[in-house]
């Protein structure tokens, strides 16, 4: 196979920037991977902070005894479609440079495919 199908199927199926270190590209290979990492950390972050905020809720509707569990499945539907908004766009910004990884590792492929047949 060739290294620019490989390194792009890397970045592709893998995770963002292992094509660009399959081509020893360490350094672009290390950035995109870093900033997909710390996207990911954001989203996590979030999500794990709805979701103790809504356990906690329950925890005190079901501490007070005046619930059941119909009004505790109420409470969580309510709070979990509750998003921050910076969620999306953080999103958004992932899959861009998951599709950046991708072009990237097979543009640079190419160019070192191209170098090879030259020598």
């Amino acid at each position: 196979m060739k290294p620019s199908y490989k390194a792009a199927l890397l970045s592709a199926l893998v995770f963002p920037g292992v094509g660009q270190l399959y081509l020893k590209k360490y350094w672009r290979g290390l950035a995109i991977m870093l900033f997909v990492f710390a996207g990911l950390g954001y989203i996590i972050r979030v999500a794990t902070i709805a979701a103790l905020s809504v356990l906690d809720d329950a925890v005190v509707k079901l501490q007070n005894g005046t619930t059941d569990l119909h009004e505790i499945s109420g409470v969580v539907g309510s709070k979990m479609s509750v998003t921050d908004p910076y969620h999306d766009i953080v999103f958004y910004l992932i899959i861009c440079f998951w599709i950046f990884a991708i072009i990237d590792a097979y543009i640079i492929g190419k160019e070192k495919e191209s170098q090879d047949e030259e020598s």
